[in-house]
């Protein structure tokens, strides 16, 4: 170790010299007492600065960085909500979707479903107008052959009558017998 204290002072100007070259006064020659008064001044200096800059500037400063970390944070905190807010909403939506979907699908099935009893009502009500047609063509055919048989028995009627008058009105001969038959046939046919 050092012996003295101008051993140690030596030694830190070797190494001053060694690290930034020699030191020199303002005679030229290396003086350390100017060499530490330079020091102190400097040192001095930076501690007036470091005084100044806490006492006058810190506070501002700090000021200002903790508002912007302040106002960083709010931003954040904001931005996480607003995710949040966005994504309970986007759940929201799809579950009002889903409800809107399996609603239009409900009324869609009741529409359907309503449409088929209306059809069958449609199809049992015109199947049974064709069946009340049918049956009064029915009747109206069965009453028309009626009418018409009563005619032809009319007919028929009026025909043997006509032709028993015209058999009784001539002599009762085989040969115009058969010929008054024969016409009276002829005249039925026409």
């Amino acid at each position: 170790m050092f012996l003295s204290m101008a051993d140690a002072i030596s030694e830190i100007m070797l190494y001053l010299k060694r690290s930034f070259g020699p030191i020199t006064g303002a005679n030229g020659g290396c003086d350390i007492l100017t060499a530490a008064a330079e020091f102190g001044v400097q040192l001095a200096s930076t501690i007036l600065l470091f005084i100044i800059v806490r006492v006058f500037f810190w506070k501002p400063i700090t000021n200002i960085l903790e508002k912007r970390r302040e106002a960083m944070d709010h931003d954040l905190e904001a931005a996480k909500e607003a995710k949040e807010t966005a994504v309970e909403t986007q759940k929201k939506l799809e579950a009002e979707l889903g409800e809107a979907k399996s609603k239009i699908r409900e009324m869609l099935e009741a529409a359907e479903k309503e449409a088929n009893i209306k059809r069958d009502e449609i199809l049992a009500k015109a199947k049974e107008d064709a069946e009340k047609r049918m049956e009064n063509l029915e009747l109206e055919l069965a009453n028309e052959k009626k009418s018409m048989e009563a005619e032809i028995r009319k007919e028929i009627v009026d025909v043997a009558f006509a032709a028993a008058e015209k058999i009784v009105a001539r002599e009762i001969n085989q040969d115009k017998y058969l010929d008054v038959v024969d016409e009276i046939l002829k005249g039925a046919m026409e």
